[in-house]
């Protein structure tokens, strides 16, 4: 049986037509869900030997956390934030990012929408947690209102997603700061892989104004460090792997202007690319759910059944830790400026 819905958000109007999933859907996670309950490491590398680097004393830094394709509601999404609240308590995380399908399996609706305090609002209710969450929109966010999620923000809350794609830098110490660059690259990702194979029409704005903001972010810096944080990773060993598209897009001008760090989700893992032009590469997916990935030769560290990563940022150096579910250290690597 193939059922069709039509989705009505303001001027959002949406046709998702879902197939019937099999068993061989489930075993694999293609689409969305929580049926698969174990993924692999395909190719599984010895983990590199690492060392998480002591704090020296009068060298100042942020810490923050970072997660995607959280929104599930489910045991998966709770474990997470429970190994977050810990981490965050440790070492005092000063914020979140959160890398897009903030809400499972179609977004949000409307402001009132009660998944605001289901999938966020109480699931991330730990004292350690009251910071703010710098948020991007995935695919899944856009299946049914994604403005909603810009006007949540307004309420004054913890939520932070002033606009669909958007900028901001935090002071490291007096004379350094980092600058975030956060975009919306479901309107980008032209390929739309997934859309595609699940038969769902999307509306979207032109991604050439995004690009072109994009260069002037860029241009115009004068942060240290550069970090670009999007929902679809241009680099995966996961179900989606590598999107020309957006490599073809968004590379030239990471390599024109010296980022240093694009953190994506989109796949359900964890992953640590080996520099590529230049560039590191991260994926941190497992917020909610998970599925397989395979190890590939310009990887460095890849995981599964979910987790979460922080980082450290000094004027000198970025320490970049993957997390398991269960809040366990799994690997450390470090990028030096």
């Amino acid at each position: 049986m193939r059922m069709k819905h039509f989705i009505r958000s303001g001027s959002w109007r949406l046709l998702i037509a879902a197939a019937t999933m099999t068993l061989a859907d489930c075993s694999v996670g293609v689409r969305f869900q929580d049926e698969v309950l174990t993924s692999s490491v395909k190719n599984q590398q010895p983990v590199p030997t690492f060392s998480v680097p002591a704090r020296t004393l009068g060298i100042r830094s942020i810490r923050f956390l970072a997660l995607g394709d959280q929104g599930t509601g489910r045991d998966g999404q709770r474990t997470v934030a429970a190994s977050m609240a810990r981490v965050a308590a440790t070492d005092s995380a000063s914020f979140v990012l959160a890398l897009g399908d903030n809400f499972y399996p179609s977004g949000v609706e409307s402001v009132s929408d009660e998944q605001w305090n289901e999938k966020f609002e109480s699931m991330y209710s730990s004292p350690s947690l009251q910071i703010p969450f710098y948020a991007v929109l995935g695919n899944h966010d856009y299946y049914s209102n994604p403005a909603a999620q810009v006007e949540y923000s307004r309420r004054g809350g913890r939520w932070t997603m002033p606009s669909r794609y958007y900028s901001f830098t935090k002071a490291i110490d007096e004379t350094t700061e980092v600058q975030f660059i956060c975009l919306d690259t479901t309107p980008v990702d032209t390929e739309r892989t997934e859309e595609i194979e699940e038969g769902v029409v999307l509306d979207s704005m032109d991604y050439r104004l995004q690009l072109a903001w994009l260069e002037k972010q860029l241009s115009d810096s004068h942060s240290r460090w550069k970090i670009v944080v999007g929902h679809h990773a241009l680099y995966s060993g996961g179900a989606h792997g590598d999107n020309p598209g957006l490599i073809a897009l968004l590379e030239p001008l990471f390599r024109k202007y010296g980022v240093d760090l694009y953190l994506a989700g989109h796949d359900h893992h964890l992953e640590m690319k080996k520099p590529i032009n230049g560039i590191h590469y991260a994926v941190s997916g497992g917020g909610g759910t998970h599925r397989s990935v395979t190890w590939i030769e310009n990887a460095s560290y890849a995981a599964t059944n979910m987790g979460f990563n922080a980082f450290t940022l000094s004027a000198h150096l970025m320490v970049v830790e993957f997390y398991d579910k269960d809040g366990v250290l799994q690997y450390a690597t470090t990028i030096a400026k």
